[in-house]
């Protein structure tokens, strides 16, 4: 085996694999010595591992030695492929596969080309241009437009200067198979409450709503939450008319691992029934 390919076993599955790819994706070939296209598949997997040094890391298991772990990602036949991401299995072929087409494969998942030119925009606005962010990752988009990433730094960055119409569109103009990610739903999440915040106060609803979302776009979404609550408590026209809706965008902003949500999603139930 080569040295930039890891051996992975029950002991050392979660160093190896699950905690790597928090930070990179982590390609797990699950093989046995036995299998005569798992000997084909290794080669393509080693010249892999060396060219994408840094960017993927490559680990086998072998499916005899750690049957436990073929049983647990469902191996019925192998050579079976995973791509771990974030601890989860985000992709996955059986096979061996040419080097063109495991390529392809990887590519969607790894960084592009233009990552250093998204970092450096989303420096400047840490540093305070919001306005010379946006337009570096307006040019980013135009010489890579398959860089999603910036372009929902863009549409989140379009939101906070007040401007959601042009943040939705950038959103919108994804691909379909990426509007129901988690950091696309929490961008327009933001989208949503750029709108609330910049929306003209036609009633005691509107003049709520936009106070709360004035709090969460500054970052302050447990006081935004709780003052949302406490007028939702004494004002059921504000439950019915968009006090709900903003609560659940704020679990879209925050994500399913926010420890916060059980307790709001209770109280939310709670004044629903």
């Amino acid at each position: 085996m080569s040295a930039a390919i890891v051996a992975a076993t029950v002991a050392n599955f979660e160093i190896e694999v699950l905690k790597p790819s928090r930070q990179v994706p982590v390609l797990v070939d699950f093989w046995a010595p036995w299998c005569g296209p798992c000997r084909t598949l290794g080669p393509v997997l080693e010249q892999l591992a060396v060219e994408l040094e840094g960017k993927l890391k490559v680990v086998k298991v072998n499916t005899d030695e750690a049957p436990e772990l073929g049983a647990q990602y469902a191996i019925r036949s192998i050579p079976a492929v995973k791509l771990f991401k974030n601890g989860q299995v985000a992709a996955e072929f059986v096979g061996a596969q040419p080097l063109g087409q495991i390529r392809a494969f990887l590519a969607p998942h790894l960084p592009r080309p233009s990552e250093d030119q998204r970092l450096a925009a989303l420096k400047l606005f840490k540093d305070g241009d919001a306005a010379g962010a946006r337009a570096a990752l307006a040019a980013v988009l135009t010489t890579d437009p398959d860089n999603h990433a910036a372009a929902i730094d863009l549409a989140r960055l379009q939101a906070l200067a007040g401007d959601p119409t042009g943040a939705r569109a950038t959103l919108e103009a994804l691909p379909p198979v990426r509007q129901s990610d988690a950091a696309v739903l929490a961008a327009y999440a933001v989208t949503h409450f750029a709108t609330q915040a910049n929306k003209p106060a036609k009633s005691e609803v509107d003049s709520v709503r936009a106070r709360v979302a004035g709090a969460i776009l500054g970052g302050d979404i447990d006081s935004g939450v709780e003052m949302l609550l406490a007028e939702m408590r004494s004002s059921r026209p504000l439950v019915t008319n968009g006090g709900q809706d903003d609560l659940r965008q704020v679990f879209a902003l925050l994500g399913t691992e926010d420890q916060r949500l059980h307790d709001w999603r209770r109280r939310l139930a709670a004044l629903l029934h």
